[in-house]
């Protein structure tokens, strides 16, 4: 049940999002393949405000790797708070222990690339690279435990029975 006018916008967020999924996904397009559709279209987006780049994406979720927040995600406010006390200001799902201290990176971040991407030194061979990497930081979860905030990337539902990508 939905107790707050922030739960309801939350929730219908996710049914415009699958709504807008099946819109893009129900479009009979080539993309990727450099010839338009027979009707002409460029699928959902009738004309591109620049020409496309990319022909294909590839996502990469490695469940059990290496934290973002040691590889690309650089956190300045946890070195500015490492081990205080963490306080979100509202209940977050956590393990048995409860949630520990804040607590930095253990690696050196770097700026890399016309971009200045700060990736950390367990990464930095990719510095080179990171102008052609896509790095999206904007995915939030108030869980702290793995498997539910897996299914929530992948589904948009933090429990299991939903489809998700590819199903």
């Amino acid at each position: 049940m939905l107790t707050s006018r922030r739960e309801f916008l939350n929730a219908s967020g996710h049914g415009f999002g699958a709504l807008a999924a099946s819109v893009l996904l129900a479009e009979q397009t080539t993309a990727g393949s450099g010839t338009p559709p027979a009707d002409g279209t460029q699928g959902i987006l009738r004309s591109l405000h620049h020409p496309p780049k990319a022909k294909r994406v590839i996502q990469l979720f490695m469940a059990g790797a290496a934290s973002h927040v040691d590889l690309w995600d650089h956190k300045p406010a946890l070195e500015q708070n490492h081990g205080k006390p963490s306080d979100f200001g509202e209940h977050v799902e956590a393990f048995q222990n409860g949630l520990g201290p804040w607590l930095k990176s253990p690696f050196a971040f770097q700026q890399y690339g016309e971009c200045g991407k700060a990736i950390s030194s367990v990464v930095a061979p990719l510095g080179d690279c990171v102008d052609d990497m896509a790095f999206i930081h904007n995915m939030i979860g108030k869980t702290g435990v793995h498997s539910q905030a897996t299914y929530l990337q992948s589904t948009g539902f933090d429990r299991p029975g939903f489809p998700g990508m590819g199903a």
